[in-house]
């Protein structure tokens, strides 16, 4: 099940990026920064940290990308040796507007899945790893950084049917944003 749910995000991606015409360029952008666990998470983990990164392609003179986007974070919990780690994808869609040259506010959204994991080291029997659909969006502002762009943003992402535990967390962070094509 599984592998035929990447199979069709894969599909679906490669099948609806298609440039709009042979001069638009795509972006590959590599990130980092903080999570704020939310919700039911936040009441056991503590801030945390989180790395992604993904494509985006054109599809529009309008500023619309499509895109995919990986991730992995970790957050500590209050009690010592607890920690769940995040692992996940999102498709994304994506709007920026503004100078090209200059600073590009924008917002996107997605919907994928993630794989929540907690290890405990004083009570193994907690031990738990759940897969479950996805979904975030944020915005932020993107920015001339020499031959390549930068982003600085904020998210929200919250799993779905997380055997009823929220899990859901804020990331704040900055990507380096290189054009490919």
């Amino acid at each position: 099940m599984k592998r035929l749910l990447c199979a069709t995000l894969a599909a679906a991606f490669f099948a609806l990026s298609a440039p709009v015409d042979s001069s638009a360029q795509g972006t590959v952008f590599l990130g980092g920064g903080v999570t704020i666990p939310v919700s039911d998470y936040g009441e056991l983990a503590n801030t945390g940290w989180q790395g992604w990164g993904g494509v985006l392609v054109p599809v529009s003179d309008a500023g619309i990308s499509l895109g995919f986007e990986g991730f992995y974070g970790n957050n500590n919990h209050e009690t010592d040796g607890n920690k769940t780690k995040l692992l996940g994808s999102l498709a994304l869609v994506g709007m920026e507007w503004g100078d090209p040259e200059g600073l590009q506010p924008g917002v996107f959204g997605g919907l994928g899945f993630m794989r929540r994991s907690f290890k405990s080291e004083s009570t193994p029997v907690l031990d738990n790893t759940s897969t479950s659909f996805a979904w975030g969006g944020g915005a932020g502002v993107g920015f001339p950084l020499g031959g390549v762009n930068g982003w600085l943003g904020g998210s929200y992402t919250s799993g779905l049917g997380d055997d009823n535990f929220a899990t859901r967390w804020i990331t704040f962070g900055v990507s380096v944003m290189v054009p490919i094509g």
